[in-house]
């Protein structure tokens, strides 16, 4: 590729990223953000159409398309399913040795939505369904989901925060909360001490993707069978078990 294919790829790269950002563009309002000839415009934006990367309505003003944007919904949903479907068998094991109930949970605004869950043995058991939205700040898995993002990203979602009290132990000063976020991300497991439900304890362990955090897992059971005298235990299954589903990913 040459250098004139090298600045004409990356002019239709910049009307995409445009698009992307700011759907509803003619082509002459293109054309003015962008600085390009106009000729090069026209035929760089009928090019991307005629490919499917974007698309115009009847007033002649483009976006992405939705076929592309059908494409990548199905892509990341089948992303999706496999983690899923990975991450059941050892969810299973660490039931099965601990007897516990086990949810993994990813960030979904400023709440944990629990996307996977195996119950544990006994009769008294926690229970959330797939889809039950938690509070980041009262849960073992929206604290350690929170502790590993970057500093920047922190802040924006605790400042939309309301740190209700949900028992006792709730955590709701605001510098508390900020030294057990940074003991989370220094043991690399965070725990949930009755801050959300009384008589409820959890442990919960990062998931990765690489170098991203990408959900959380948790062990959730009842203080008396999750006691304190237990944590070193149940810590070592939760943290084993979130870097065997992270390897698979």
């Amino acid at each position: 590729m040459n250098r004139n294919e090298v600045g004409t790829l990356k002019k239709g790269l910049d009307i995409f990223h445009l698009l992307v950002e700011q759907p509803g563009l003619s082509t002459q309002e293109i054309i003015e953000k962008l600085k390009l000839n106009q000729s090069t415009a026209y035929r760089l934006v009928s090019t991307l159409e005629q490919n499917h990367f974007i698309s115009k309505n009847k007033q002649n003003r483009y976006a992405v398309s939705d076929i592309l944007l059908s494409k990548l919904m199905n892509k990341n949903q089948q992303r999706h399913d496999y983690f899923l479907w990975r991450s059941v068998s050892f969810m299973d094991r660490l039931s099965s040795e601990t007897g516990e109930t086990t949810y993994i949970g990813m960030l979904q605004g400023t709440d944990v939505m629990i996307t996977q869950a195996v119950q544990g043995k006994y009769a008294t058991r926690t229970h959330h369904e797939i889809g039950d939205r938690l509070s980041l700040h009262a849960d073992a898995i929206g604290k350690c989901l929170l502790a590993f993002q970057d500093k920047k990203e922190q802040i924006r979602i605790m400042d939309q925060l309301s740190f209700d009290q949900k028992t006792e132990h709730t955590i709701t000063s605001l510098q508390l909360f900020h030294e057990e976020l940074d003991r989370i991300k220094t043991n690399g497991y965070s725990l949930d001490n009755e801050e959300g439900e009384i008589g409820v304890r959890c442990i919960g362990a990062p998931i990765r993707k690489g170098d991203q955090v990408i959900a959380a897992i948790a062990l959730t059971g009842p203080s008396v069978r999750m006691s304190r005298e237990k944590d070193a235990f149940h810590i070592e299954l939760v943290t084993a078990c979130a870097r065997a589903i992270s390897e698979t990913l």
